[in-house]
């Protein structure tokens, strides 16, 4: 209990300080999480015997979060198309030479840990950098992208913490068999209060009309435990407990960005759909 409390008093500020500087901070500051994030996906695959590939696969990680730093989205797609070449390459030359029989399973993963890490971090650098006119919250002047990210983080925030009280006060039907702690009735009241905080901030604080904050409000209630999920599943196929211990006290980063990876594409879709 001292770790998460002693990691939430001193990661807490820095959060605040590199969302609000935004800009090479910020993205920096991604690009190490979603780096840290491939590693612990690598280091769950060797407890079960597989090998993710470093050169092919991590290194086009580092190299999205480069491109979304950018506000270049359109190098997306050249780059994956590039590391998943090389990945099956690689796959290939591993088994020529060592006669490695299980190479699907290899390239299989690293892309997946690409995919994962890489591209869905990347889009919270994006959604950061997205642009837009600044909004005054409570007389702090904010830049839109900066406002998005707060109103996706709380509204994640509000899912994962209204779904563990709510499930412990008066959960008696499980919700899913990837989760068996997880009840429908904190499912239910982690997805009600995801809606209403983040749509309450996209009216609020981004001036959207009620339809588009609705939009969002759900986007970011459906993803938010679709992304915990995900990673639960990985972790139970993986039969480890947390992805590692980047956050002491708390787990790895795959276990406290799981929701943000799911939500922030999502918000930043809907934004650039809206045109907001």
């Amino acid at each position: 209990m001292f770790k998460r409390i002693l990691t939430a008093l001193v990661g807490i500020p820095i959060a605040i300080f590199v969302v609000t500087r935004g800009g090479w901070l910020f993205t920096a500051a991604v690009a190490v999480l979603a780096v840290v994030g491939w590693r612990e996906f690598a280091h769950m695959a060797a407890e079960q015997g597989k090998t993710l590939y470093a050169v092919t696969s991590a290194l086009p990680v580092l190299l999205l979060q480069l491109a979304a730093g950018v506000a270049r989205p359109d190098l997306f797609l050249p780059v994956l198309t590039a590391a998943i070449l090389g990945i099956l390459f690689e796959g290939l030359v591993r088994h020529c030479q060592s006669g490695e029989t299980d190479w699907p399973a290899h390239t299989s993963l690293s892309a997946c840990a690409l995919l994962y890490t890489g591209l869905l971090f990347a889009h919270v650098i994006l959604l950061r950098a997205h642009p837009g006119p600044d909004v005054t919250v409570r007389g702090l002047t904010l830049a839109y992208g900066e406002a998005a990210v707060w109103m996706v983080l709380l509204g994640t925030w509000a899912s994962d913490t209204f779904a563990y009280f709510f499930g412990r006060a008066f959960g008696k039907h499980k919700f899913c068999s990837v989760s068996p702690k997880k009840s429908m009735e904190g499912a239910v009241a982690g997805f009600f209060f995801a809606f209403a905080v983040t749509a309450g901030i996209a009216a609020d604080w981004l001036g959207l009309s009620l339809p588009s904050s609705a939009a969002l409000g759900l986007a970011v209630a459906f993803c938010a435990p679709v992304g915990d999920l995900v990673e639960s599943i990985l972790k139970r196929s993986f039969a480890i407990k947390d992805s590692g211990s980047f956050f002491p006290g708390h787990g790895g980063v795959l276990d406290r960005m799981d929701s943000l990876l799911f939500a922030a594409p999502a918000a930043y879709y809907i934004l650039l759909f809206l045109g907001a």
